[in-house]
């Protein structure tokens, strides 16, 4: 009788979007989840999540759970809360807002400042590379202060889906290789196994 072959594991990342309010973050979310765009999205208020799994390129399962924050300032303490048990953060940036951009580094400080282990990823994320006349923060300038914080960078647009993709599956495979990705399950016979044993 042939061995059964199974599937390969089957890893959980917790995963928080940061940034200023406006910069993207829902849509961002909303292109990699159901590959769509929309211009009527509202402020999130708080917290959503989104879940998604997806293969990589060496097999590898990756379960997400994607936390989607508010950027106004008063929900600012949720988000640290949520910071604190992530396995990784999108902190991003709109090309065309200046002030999105000068404030990387207060969000840095608070990531820094919840960041007890040390072993969180982080990529800079600026969003919407499509508003070439509205641009104000060059692509090199971006790439400059990825550089200097030592994180992964990537420049955007959720309405032209550019990038977006490569962004959750860099991030996905940082956090595999700081073994901070949360095994879920072994294989798929093992979730059968379990979900067969609910239904007993």
């Amino acid at each position: 009788m042939a061995e059964q072959k199974t599937d390969s594991p089957i890893y959980e990342a917790k995963v928080i979007t940061l940034g200023d309010s406006n910069v993207g973050k829902t849509n961002f979310i909303f292109r990699f989840i159901d590959d769509k765009f929309s211009l009527t999205y509202f402020s999130t208020y708080g917290i959503d999540t989104k879940f998604k799994t997806v293969t990589l390129e060496n097999g590898t399962k990756i379960k997400f759970k994607i936390f989607d924050t508010a950027g106004q300032e008063r929900f600012k303490s949720i988000s640290q809360n949520y910071i604190k048990k992530a396995d990784g953060i999108l902190l991003m940036y709109d090309i065309s807002n200046k002030q999105s951009f000068d404030n990387i580094g207060n969000w840095m400080q608070t990531i820094n400042d919840n960041n007890s282990s040390n072993k969180m990823s982080v990529v800079l994320v600026a969003t919407k590379c499509d508003l070439i006349k509205e641009r104000v923060i060059s692509k090199e300038t971006g790439e400059k202060l990825a550089e200097n914080f030592g994180i992964h960078f990537f420049e955007t647009s959720s309405k032209d889906n550019i990038n977006v993709e490569k962004a959750f599956y860099d991030i996905a495979q940082q956090i595999i290789e700081k073994n901070k990705g949360k095994k879920i399950f072994e294989n798929n016979l093992d979730l059968n196994k379990k979900l067969n044993k609910k239904k007993e």
